[in-house]
């Protein structure tokens, strides 16, 4: 006859090998996919949180409004009107007749905004093209450059539109802002500031600081807007940076200066260029994404 006793210890060992050997295991795996999925949730949410501070999903408004200056390069030929209409949506309001809408950037057009911006910049007279290295050093060559050249939307080459109109008519005092603010302001596309707009971007940003500036904005102001520019124009650079400052120097987006985050240091092609070999060496580098274009 079987000892009871020995039944008894027999079915606890087994019930003993079940709990060590199978269900335990099981628990452990699933607390660690639990754990895991929760700090990817963790992530999930602090880079959103990052990116709405970056770039927020209703926009920012942008203190300035086109009025008569896109109809008046529309009349001069600046913008071919069927060209640009043959981009996409989010052109024609501005093209017919003037706009006293304040202007709002968000994600869906960034570059609507940018392709606005850009002839202006291009086009409009100012110390800043007529004094700086594409209106003095490049001069004989200044319609070789992606700004100038890439223009294909007016009803001339660009070469030939630069520094040609009045579009936006600024007083002494107000170029020699925009001139200070175009040297302090960079864009990672490239090492230069916007005091050498031969790009897109440079352009752009040019063309905003002289709408700003006409409008009596405070200095202050057009650095966090321009940043805001730069941000959508250039999404992965700043979400870059402030992840960087994040980890870095514990420091949030916001509570950051716009001007300084926009000089040479972290906005040039090279400054963000070292930023990111910092990053890569602290391990927290994301893939990145396609960098901007600096064409139509």
């Amino acid at each position: 006859m079987i000892n009871g006793r020995y039944i008894l210890g027999f079915l606890s060992g087994a019930l003993l090998g079940v709990l060590f050997f199978v269900l335990l295991p099981q628990v452990q795996t699933k607390w660690q996919n639990f754990s895991a999925k929760r700090e990817q949730e963790k992530l999930l949410l602090q880079k959103e949180k990052l990116i709405e501070q970056v770039m927020p999903k209703n926009g920012v408004r942008l203190g300035i409004r086109f009025n008569d200056a896109v109809v008046k390069m529309v009349e001069e030929g600046v913008i071919d009107k069927d060209k640009m209409l043959s981009l996409g949506n989010g052109y024609e309001k501005f093209l017919n007749q003037p706009s006293g809408e304040e202007l709002v950037i968000n994600k869906e057009n960034a570059t609507v905004l940018l392709n606005l911006l850009w002839p202006l910049g291009l086009t409009n007279k100012t110390t800043v093209l007529t004094e700086g290295p594409m209106g003095t050093t490049y001069k004989n060559d200044v319609g070789n450059f992606a700004s100038t050249g890439g223009w294909t939307i007016g009803k001339e080459e660009g070469g030939k539109l630069f520094n040609r109109f009045t579009i936006i008519s600024l007083t002494p005092e107000q170029e020699a802002v925009v001139k200070e603010m175009a040297e302090n302001i960079y864009r990672s596309c490239c090492g230069n500031s916007t005091f050498f707009p031969d790009c897109n971007h440079g352009a752009a940003m040019l063309g905003f600081l002289e709408l700003a500036v006409s409008a009596g904005m405070s200095k202050e102001e057009i650095y966090k807007k321009a940043l805001y520019l730069n941000s959508f124009w250039f999404p992965q650079t700043y979400l870059d940076l402030a992840n960087y400052f994040q980890v870095k120097e514990k420091k949030q987006w916001k509570d950051l200066d716009p001007k300084m985050l926009l000089g040479q240091k972290y906005s040039s092609g090279q400054g963000y260029g070292a930023v990111r070999k910092e990053m890569q060496e602290m391990g927290i580098l994301e893939k990145s994404q396609s960098g901007a274009s600096c064409g139509v």
